[in-house]
């Protein structure tokens, strides 16, 4: 759910409030107060006492806020609120218990700010809010108890109270002074709350405008053209173009810095789609990908404009092309399942996988520069082993695949770039013919190909098992090539659950349990029901002591009902 701003919310309210005529406001306030719960009964009516146009709050805060919060934040010091450290079962982690009423004392003095800030005070306001985001820091220390993130633990909203602080910044500040000074605070407190403030955040803090903003923006933007480029002053300047100058400055802005800030592209094409102008959007994706450097990651989001303008257009030569710049930018498995499942329908597969190998060694062996987290607008196609490795496999070129399996290891398969566990289910998975007991096999399967991956790339299970069955279905092993891979996966797999097993490695019994019955299943598949009960119970012979490893063998055949 999207949250509005506070300028939002309060347009929205007025332009409803004037649908409402006397009596229907008053019909309105008395249904609220009859749903209100006893315990907030007076603070009701004190939001319905007013003094020169303002509310009446139940206790005036102004001259003591300070105080109460500096007073607060010695009893958070002092450990006043933490009774102790211990595993909480509901969250499956370890966290502090103790005394969570702080939270109520937090958020009563983030409001009083908010108060302050709403009346003019800002200089205090700023303070305040400073000394709230220092005592939110002690969070990380331990001294504050409950939830991990202890942003959940608050009912007001801390992002919200981050921008009302930047907001007191600004005010703060002289005109000639003000752009050095807001953006060392927003460098400074901007991701209290997770997520980053912006410009927008600040003006939209409230419903009043921001004095001198116009002429702020223009020296907002040439402050930080002088700044070293970086990924926050790169979304800051991008911002600041488009609220001064929308659509057409930040095109223009995209065609100039196209290699600098090649996500103006990005900004670009969005705000073209809130437009719903989608023939300006092919013009400007097409264009961007013309002009930003071909090796920018940032390159595959643009080029996922053309594959969506594809779908819409049921026009799979489009998507086809989206695809293919977005992989070759970019390579993870998302683009890649669609890229080959698109090339399948349009008749072009081998050719379009042959492209994508050639890509990916083009990557493996091109030389890395210095990597840098502070400009990730700029960062450049990297080379993914595991990328690499599905893309052989569902390219047909099992066998290169399986050599690169030699002297990899039997331990190690859920992180990394170890090819072991992706062969080994697919061919178990090949041998297993008709899968009449295969519901071990499919989750080992599943799990496999649906494993984290980098930058967040995620694994479609169900593209990749279209995918696979295209591989399966122009798969024809003769029966030496079959019993050959069936010895193979054999040993592989006595080899992982021994290494698992005889190290004691308790935490993976499950995994070496599972992987075995997924093996028998394999050869139950094949008719050789009692061979896969004699590999059960041979390592249930060989591990004798070893109950827990015992225990999950049994309940993964239990699971498997082979």
């Amino acid at each position: 759910m999207v949250t509005l701003s506070y300028k939002d919310f309060m347009t929205e309210v007025r332009l409803r409030l004037d649908d409402f005529s006397k009596e229907d406001l008053q019909n309105l306030i008395l249904q609220w107060a009859g749903k209100e719960h006893p315990s907030r009964r007076e603070d009701f009516l004190y939001k319905l006492t007013f003094k020169d146009g303002e509310t009446v709050t139940a206790i005036n805060r102004d001259e003591h806020l300070i105080a109460q919060i500096d007073a607060f934040a010695e009893r958070v010091e002092d450990e006043e609120y933490v009774d102790g450290f211990g595993w909480d079962p509901v969250l499956r982690e370890e966290r502090e218990f103790g005394d969570e009423s702080w939270a109520e004392e937090m958020d009563d003095l983030f409001l009083d700010t908010r108060d302050l800030l709403m009346q003019g005070d800002y200089a205090v306001a700023e303070e305040a809010y400073k000394k709230l985001f220092d005592i939110l820091g002690m969070g990380e220390e331990g001294l504050l108890p409950g939830d991990y993130d202890i942003t959940h633990m608050l009912d007001v909203n801390v992002r919200e109270h981050n921008a009302l602080f930047l907001r007191a910044v600004y005010m703060n500040i002289e005109a000639d002074e003000r752009m050095r000074v807001l953006y060392d605070s927003m460098m400074d407190y901007g991701y209290v709350g997770l997520t980053k403030i912006k410009l927008k955040d600040i003006r939209d803090s409230l419903d009043a405008p921001l004095p001198d903003f116009a002429a702020f923006l223009t020296d907002w933007i040439a402050f930080l053209k002088g700044k070293t480029p970086s990924s926050d002053v790169s979304e800051l300047l991008r911002e600041a173009v488009f609220l001064k100058g929308g659509i057409p400055a930040i095109s223009e802005f995209a065609k100039t810095h196209a290699e600098s800030f090649p996500k103006a592209y990005v900004d670009w094409l969005e705000a073209l789609e809130m437009e719903g102008d989608n023939t300006s959007i092919l013009q400007a994706a097409t264009e961007g990908l013309s002009n930003i450097p071909s090796n920018y990651t940032i390159r595959a989001e643009v080029a996922e404009k053309l594959t969506e303008a594809g779908k819409k257009r049921g026009d799979n030569e489009l998507k086809l092309k989206g695809l293919r710049e977005s992989f070759y930018s970019n390579p993870l498995m998302k683009y890649l399942l669609d890229l080959y499942l698109t090339a399948d329908k349009e008749g072009c597969f081998d050719e379009i996988r042959d492209e994508v190998e050639t890509r990916m060694l083009e990557l493996k062996n091109e030389e890395r520069g210095n990597f840098t987290f502070k400009d990730l607008e700029r960062v450049t196609s990297p080379f993914r082993e595991r990328v690499f490795i599905h893309a052989q496999l569902l390219g047909g070129h099992y066998e290169e695949v399986f050599h690169r399996c030699k002297g990899e290891d039997s331990l190690g398969w859920s992180f990394g770039s170890n090819s072991k566990p992706i062969m080994l289910l697919f061919l178990m998975d090949v041998l297993s013919k008709d899968q009449k007991h295969s519901k071990i096999l499919l989750e080992q399967w599943k799990s496999v190909i649906t494993q984290r991956l980098d930058d967040g790339d995620k694994v479609d299970a169900e593209k990749y098992m279209k995918n696979m069955a295209r591989v399966k279905a122009s798969l024809h092993l003769t029966a030496e090539e079959e019993d050959f891979y069936l010895e193979w996966c054999k040993k592989e797999i006595g080899h992982r659950v021994d290494a698992i097993v005889s190290n004691q490695k308790r935490g993976s019994y499950d995994k070496a349990a599972r992987i075995l019955v997924a093996m028998a299943e394999t050869l139950a598949n094949r008719e050789q029901v009692q061979t896969a009960h004699h590999l059960i119970a041979r390592y249930r012979e060989k591990y004798p002591r070893h109950r827990a490893f015992k225990t999950e063998l049994t309940e993964a055949l239990q699971e498997s009902e082979m």
